[in-house]
């Protein structure tokens, strides 16, 4: 509900916010998670220097606004999974960072679990679509 009442602008910065979050999970920010947000900032018109703001925050903790509508949702997921694999390596803090985010989101605990597996299975650059596309046909039939 209050998702709708937010700008797009606020709305892309909470991605992100969530995004680095992420990334800082396992106690540091590795140079791919970095370059991943990056990307994030330029494909969603942030100044990159966003990215430190948040990295800054102490006792970080997801209590953002989170969206309510599927696509968006889903959105949100796909990004945190691909985060958690940026740099190649899923670390047990970052998958309960996701498992908690997919929960928070509305997601079954099945649902995201074999999304990480699948992650954990791949790298960003070969993580098959078809594979994901009956994780979600699956958990929504």
């Amino acid at each position: 509900m209050l998702w709708s009442l937010l700008t797009q602008e606020e709305k892309n910065l909470i991605l992100l916010k969530v995004l680095v979050y992420l990334s800082v999970a396992d106690g540091e920010i590795q140079i791919a998670e970095f370059s991943y947000l990056a990307t994030i900032c330029r494909s969603l018109n942030i100044d990159p220097e966003r990215i430190r703001d948040y990295v800054r925050i102490e006792n970080q903790q997801l209590r953002e606004i989170l969206p309510v509508d599927e696509e968006d949702r889903m959105n949100f997921l796909y990004h945190a999974l691909f985060m958690m694999n940026a740099d190649k390596k899923v670390d047990y803090d970052e998958e309960i960072f996701v498992f908690k985010l997919g929960f928070k989101l509305g997601f079954s605990e099945e649902m995201v679990r074999e999304f990480i597996e699948l992650m954990k299975q791949h790298s960003l650059d070969d993580v098959p679509r078809e594979a994901m596309l009956n994780i979600i046909r699956k958990h929504n039939n």
